[in-house]
């Protein structure tokens, strides 16, 4: 007979459960991630998080390349929605959608802190960037992909450094603009 008391497991919501906790803890200072404080925050055991994450260094690469897969997802999306659609308007879109989204602009937190501080992660970003969204060449039309993928940057940092406080409105503003371009 089966123990009724015993917890039924459920590897994937365990999983995400750690890496909302990890996100909610991090965005503050990543520095402040530990599985002790993930336990304290979701109820499991330290075990039953080291068996999803051996170290600290899985999790925040679970969480990087997370955000980066549904980055990819919704550019190809946008591309393929579009005829004319480049990778940096997409990419600007992507940003602008997801600045109201809890855990993206909490799991962006913590990208930005360990782009900004590790050579690693940041070398990841960057060859992202250049398989699918490309860095503008020397064309007028390359510059104008340029600018919009700085923008987007600029918007991206503002938004998880609590820098300009700029509304939704002027956000939207911001992509019209960059679209009559």
């Amino acid at each position: 007979m089966e123990n009724p008391y015993k917890r039924k497991k459920e590897p994937e919501v365990s999983k995400q459960l750690i890496l909302a906790a990890a996100a909610e803890i991090g965005a503050k200072d990543w520095h402040l991630v530990t599985f002790q404080a993930i336990a304290d925050k979701t109820g499991l055991s330290k075990g039953g998080i080291i068996h999803h994450f051996r170290n600290k260094e899985e999790l925040l690469k679970e969480l990087m390349d997370q955000s980066l897969a549904e980055l990819t997802e919704w550019i190809m999306e946008e591309k393929k929605s579009s005829v004319n659609e480049v990778g940096s308007l997409a990419y600007l879109r992507f940003i602008i959608d997801k600045s109201n989204d809890l855990f993206y602009r909490r799991t962006m937190k913590i990208v930005t802190q360990v782009v900004l501080f590790n050579v690693d992660y940041r070398k990841t970003w960057d060859d992202w960037f250049r398989l699918h969204i490309g860095n503008g060449d020397n064309s007028e039309q390359g510059i104008k992909h340029l600018i919009v993928m700085l923008v987007a940057d600029g918007l991206w940092y503002s938004d998880n450094l609590g820098l300009y406080d700029i509304s939704d409105q002027k956000k939207q503003q911001i992509l019209e603009t960059l679209i009559k371009l």
